[in-house]
Protein backbone atom coordinates (compact mmCIF):
# COMPACT_ATOMS: atom_id res chain seq x y z
CA UNK A 1 0.00 0.00 0.00
CA UNK A 2 1.05 3.59 -0.53
CA UNK A 3 2.63 5.33 2.48
CA UNK A 4 2.14 9.06 2.84
CA UNK A 5 4.62 11.14 4.84
CA UNK A 6 3.25 14.21 6.56
CA UNK A 7 5.26 16.91 8.32
CA UNK A 8 2.43 19.13 9.49
CA UNK A 9 1.99 20.39 13.05
CA UNK A 10 -1.58 19.35 13.76
CA UNK A 11 -3.56 16.19 13.30
CA UNK A 12 -6.07 17.72 10.92
CA UNK A 13 -3.30 19.23 8.80
CA UNK A 14 -1.73 15.79 8.54
CA UNK A 15 -5.02 14.25 7.50
CA UNK A 16 -5.80 17.03 5.02
CA UNK A 17 -2.40 16.61 3.40
CA UNK A 18 -2.97 12.87 3.08
CA UNK A 19 -6.35 13.40 1.45
CA UNK A 20 -5.29 16.30 -0.77
CA UNK A 21 -6.09 15.94 -4.46
CA UNK A 22 -3.25 17.35 -6.50
CA UNK A 23 -4.15 19.73 -9.30
CA UNK A 24 -2.29 19.58 -12.62
CA UNK A 25 0.40 22.17 -13.31
CA UNK A 26 -0.30 24.70 -16.03
CA UNK A 27 0.15 23.19 -19.47
CA UNK A 28 -0.20 19.61 -18.24
CA UNK A 29 -3.12 17.24 -18.00
CA UNK A 30 -4.01 14.72 -15.33
CA UNK A 31 -3.58 11.14 -16.42
CA UNK A 32 -6.89 9.24 -16.05
CA UNK A 33 -7.03 7.37 -12.79
CA UNK A 34 -6.48 3.65 -12.98
CA UNK A 35 -9.58 1.56 -12.28
CA UNK A 36 -9.89 0.57 -8.60
CA UNK A 37 -8.20 -2.69 -7.75
CA UNK A 38 -10.34 -5.44 -6.18
CA UNK A 39 -10.54 -5.59 -2.41
CA UNK A 40 -7.87 -8.01 -1.24
CA UNK A 41 -10.19 -9.93 1.05
CA UNK A 42 -12.17 -13.10 0.34
CA UNK A 43 -15.68 -12.14 -0.80
CA UNK A 44 -17.32 -14.28 1.90
CA UNK A 45 -15.24 -12.59 4.61
CA UNK A 46 -16.02 -9.10 3.32
CA UNK A 47 -19.70 -9.98 3.20
CA UNK A 48 -19.66 -11.08 6.83
CA UNK A 49 -17.90 -7.86 7.80
CA UNK A 50 -20.58 -5.95 5.89
CA UNK A 51 -23.25 -7.70 7.92
CA UNK A 52 -21.47 -6.61 11.10
CA UNK A 53 -21.63 -2.89 10.45
CA UNK A 54 -25.13 -3.05 8.95
CA UNK A 55 -26.40 -4.65 12.15
CA UNK A 56 -25.07 -1.82 14.34
CA UNK A 57 -27.24 1.24 14.99
CA UNK A 58 -25.67 4.63 15.68
CA UNK A 59 -27.07 7.64 17.50
CA UNK A 60 -24.99 10.19 15.59
CA UNK A 61 -24.32 10.93 11.95
CA UNK A 62 -20.73 9.78 12.39
CA UNK A 63 -20.13 6.07 12.88
CA UNK A 64 -17.44 5.17 15.43
CA UNK A 65 -17.26 1.41 15.86
CA UNK A 66 -14.66 -0.40 17.96
CA UNK A 67 -13.52 -3.97 17.31
CA UNK A 68 -12.02 -5.91 20.20
CA UNK A 69 -11.66 -9.46 21.54
CA UNK A 70 -11.06 -11.31 24.78
CA UNK A 71 -7.45 -12.24 24.05
CA UNK A 72 -4.89 -11.83 21.22
CA UNK A 73 -4.86 -14.06 18.14
CA UNK A 74 -8.63 -14.17 17.84
CA UNK A 75 -8.80 -12.21 14.57
CA UNK A 76 -9.94 -8.76 15.70
CA UNK A 77 -7.49 -6.88 13.45
CA UNK A 78 -8.60 -8.85 10.38
CA UNK A 79 -12.23 -8.15 11.23
CA UNK A 80 -11.47 -4.43 11.77
CA UNK A 81 -9.83 -4.27 8.33
CA UNK A 82 -12.80 -6.07 6.81
CA UNK A 83 -15.40 -3.84 8.48
CA UNK A 84 -13.56 -0.66 7.43
CA UNK A 85 -13.18 -1.96 3.87
CA UNK A 86 -16.87 -2.89 3.66
CA UNK A 87 -18.02 0.50 4.96
CA UNK A 88 -15.71 2.43 2.62
CA UNK A 89 -16.70 0.28 -0.35
CA UNK A 90 -20.44 0.52 0.28
CA UNK A 91 -20.76 4.17 1.31
CA UNK A 92 -17.93 5.72 -0.75
CA UNK A 93 -17.47 8.05 2.22
CA UNK A 94 -14.17 8.98 3.90
CA UNK A 95 -13.44 6.12 6.27
CA UNK A 96 -10.62 5.83 8.81
CA UNK A 97 -9.17 2.63 10.24
CA UNK A 98 -7.44 3.71 13.47
CA UNK A 99 -5.38 1.43 15.70
CA UNK A 100 -5.26 2.06 19.45
CA UNK A 101 -3.40 -1.10 20.51
CA UNK A 102 -0.32 0.86 21.57
CA UNK A 103 1.30 -1.91 23.59
CA UNK A 104 1.23 -4.65 20.94
CA UNK A 105 0.41 -3.06 17.58
CA UNK A 106 -0.44 -5.41 14.72
CA UNK A 107 -2.19 -3.32 12.06
CA UNK A 108 0.92 -2.05 10.25
CA UNK A 109 2.36 -5.55 10.06
CA UNK A 110 -0.92 -6.95 8.78
CA UNK A 111 -0.98 -4.35 5.99
CA UNK A 112 2.72 -4.61 5.13
CA UNK A 113 3.75 -1.07 6.12
CA UNK A 114 6.38 0.18 8.56
CA UNK A 115 5.32 0.91 12.16
CA UNK A 116 7.21 4.20 12.43
CA UNK A 117 5.39 7.52 12.43
CA UNK A 118 2.14 6.25 13.90
CA UNK A 119 -0.34 7.86 16.25
CA UNK A 120 1.81 7.03 19.31
CA UNK A 121 4.74 9.07 18.04
CA UNK A 122 2.49 11.99 17.17
CA UNK A 123 0.85 11.93 20.61
CA UNK A 124 4.18 11.56 22.38
CA UNK A 125 6.22 14.27 20.70
CA UNK A 126 4.34 15.69 17.73
CA UNK A 127 6.56 13.65 15.41
CA UNK A 128 5.87 13.32 11.71
CA UNK A 129 2.65 11.39 11.17
CA UNK A 130 2.35 8.80 8.43
CA UNK A 131 -1.01 7.86 7.02
CA UNK A 132 -1.63 5.16 4.46
CA UNK A 133 -4.35 5.11 1.84
CA UNK A 134 -5.55 1.82 0.44
CA UNK A 135 -4.65 1.90 -3.27
CA UNK A 136 -7.63 -0.25 -4.21
CA UNK A 137 -10.06 1.69 -1.99
CA UNK A 138 -9.08 5.39 -1.88
CA UNK A 139 -11.87 6.28 0.57
CA UNK A 140 -10.16 4.16 3.21
CA UNK A 141 -7.30 5.75 5.15
CA UNK A 142 -5.26 3.82 7.71
CA UNK A 143 -3.63 5.31 10.81
CA UNK A 144 -1.53 2.66 12.63
CA UNK A 145 -0.71 3.14 16.31
CA UNK A 146 3.04 3.21 15.62
CA UNK A 147 5.83 1.37 17.40
CA UNK A 148 5.07 -0.47 20.65
CA UNK A 149 4.85 1.95 23.57
CA UNK A 150 5.63 1.32 27.24
CA UNK A 151 2.93 3.60 28.66
CA UNK A 152 -0.19 3.18 26.51
CA UNK A 153 -2.54 4.48 29.23
CA UNK A 154 -0.80 7.86 29.08
CA UNK A 155 -1.26 7.97 25.30
CA UNK A 156 -4.96 7.23 25.64
CA UNK A 157 -5.24 10.03 28.18
CA UNK A 158 -3.58 12.36 25.68
CA UNK A 159 -6.00 11.20 23.01
CA UNK A 160 -8.87 12.27 25.24
CA UNK A 161 -7.23 15.55 26.21
CA UNK A 162 -6.42 16.38 22.59
CA UNK A 163 -9.92 15.38 21.44
CA UNK A 164 -8.36 13.29 18.69
CA UNK A 165 -11.58 11.56 17.68
CA UNK A 166 -13.50 14.84 17.79
CA UNK A 167 -11.02 16.28 15.30
CA UNK A 168 -11.08 13.21 13.09
CA UNK A 169 -14.87 13.19 12.84
CA UNK A 170 -14.54 16.52 11.02
CA UNK A 171 -12.87 14.64 8.16
CA UNK A 172 -14.21 11.10 8.38
CA UNK A 173 -17.83 10.02 8.31
CA UNK A 174 -16.84 6.52 9.46
CA UNK A 175 -14.16 5.52 11.98
CA UNK A 176 -13.29 1.92 12.79
CA UNK A 177 -11.10 1.42 15.87
CA UNK A 178 -8.82 -1.60 16.13
CA UNK A 179 -8.88 -1.78 19.93
CA UNK A 180 -6.63 -3.83 22.23
CA UNK A 181 -7.91 -7.16 23.50
CA UNK A 182 -9.73 -6.85 26.81
CA UNK A 183 -8.56 -9.50 29.29
CA UNK A 184 -4.79 -9.21 28.93
CA UNK A 185 -4.41 -5.42 28.50
CA UNK A 186 -4.91 -3.24 31.60
CA UNK A 187 -5.91 -0.14 29.61
CA UNK A 188 -8.42 -1.91 27.34
CA UNK A 189 -11.50 -0.49 29.08
CA UNK A 190 -10.08 3.02 28.68
CA UNK A 191 -9.51 2.42 24.98
CA UNK A 192 -13.00 0.97 24.53
CA UNK A 193 -14.55 4.23 25.76
CA UNK A 194 -13.41 5.86 22.52
CA UNK A 195 -15.95 3.88 20.50
CA UNK A 196 -19.63 4.63 20.19
CA UNK A 197 -20.45 0.98 19.55
CA UNK A 198 -18.40 -2.16 20.25
CA UNK A 199 -18.10 -5.47 18.42
CA UNK A 200 -16.39 -8.39 20.16
CA UNK A 201 -14.58 -10.99 18.05
CA UNK A 202 -14.50 -14.58 19.30
CA UNK A 203 -12.57 -17.36 17.60
CA UNK A 204 -14.36 -20.64 17.03
CA UNK A 205 -12.78 -23.42 19.09
CA UNK A 206 -10.42 -21.00 20.86
CA UNK A 207 -12.34 -18.37 22.81
CA UNK A 208 -13.56 -19.55 26.19
CA UNK A 209 -17.21 -18.84 26.97
CA UNK A 210 -16.32 -17.60 30.47
CA UNK A 211 -13.80 -15.18 28.93
CA UNK A 212 -16.45 -13.92 26.54
CA UNK A 213 -18.88 -13.32 29.39
CA UNK A 214 -16.16 -11.44 31.29
CA UNK A 215 -15.52 -9.20 28.27
CA UNK A 216 -19.19 -8.29 27.92
CA UNK A 217 -19.40 -7.57 31.66
CA UNK A 218 -16.29 -5.37 31.66
CA UNK A 219 -17.31 -3.40 28.57
CA UNK A 220 -20.95 -3.08 29.54
CA UNK A 221 -23.67 -5.16 27.91
CA UNK A 222 -25.44 -2.03 26.66
CA UNK A 223 -22.34 -0.94 24.69
CA UNK A 224 -21.67 -4.26 22.98
CA UNK A 225 -23.61 -4.32 19.71
CA UNK A 226 -22.65 -7.84 18.74
CA UNK A 227 -20.32 -10.81 19.03
CA UNK A 228 -18.64 -12.08 15.87
CA UNK A 229 -17.67 -15.75 15.60
CA UNK A 230 -14.44 -15.86 13.61
CA UNK A 231 -13.04 -18.91 11.78
CA UNK A 232 -16.25 -20.88 12.33
CA UNK A 233 -16.33 -24.20 10.53
CA UNK A 234 -19.94 -24.38 9.41
CA UNK A 235 -21.23 -27.82 8.54
CA UNK A 236 -24.35 -26.43 6.88
CA UNK A 237 -23.80 -25.80 3.14
CA UNK A 238 -23.36 -22.14 2.17
CA UNK A 239 -26.41 -22.15 -0.14
CA UNK A 240 -28.59 -23.39 2.73
CA UNK A 241 -27.16 -20.90 5.28
CA UNK A 242 -28.24 -18.06 3.00
CA UNK A 243 -31.84 -19.26 3.27
CA UNK A 244 -31.83 -19.56 7.08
Amino acid sequence: MQAIGVAEQTLLQAVDSALEIRRPASGFVVRPADPPKPVLLPPWFLDRCRQIYLSVTFDDVTRIIGVTSALPEEGKTSVAIGVASAIASDTREPTLLLETAFEKPALARSLGIGPEGGLAEWLESGAQLRLARMPYLPQLVVMPSGAAHRDPARLLYRMSESNVLGQLTQRFRNIVLDLPSVLNVPYSSLAARLAERLVVVARHGVTNLDDLESVVFLLGRERVSGIVMNAADYRTPAWLRRLL
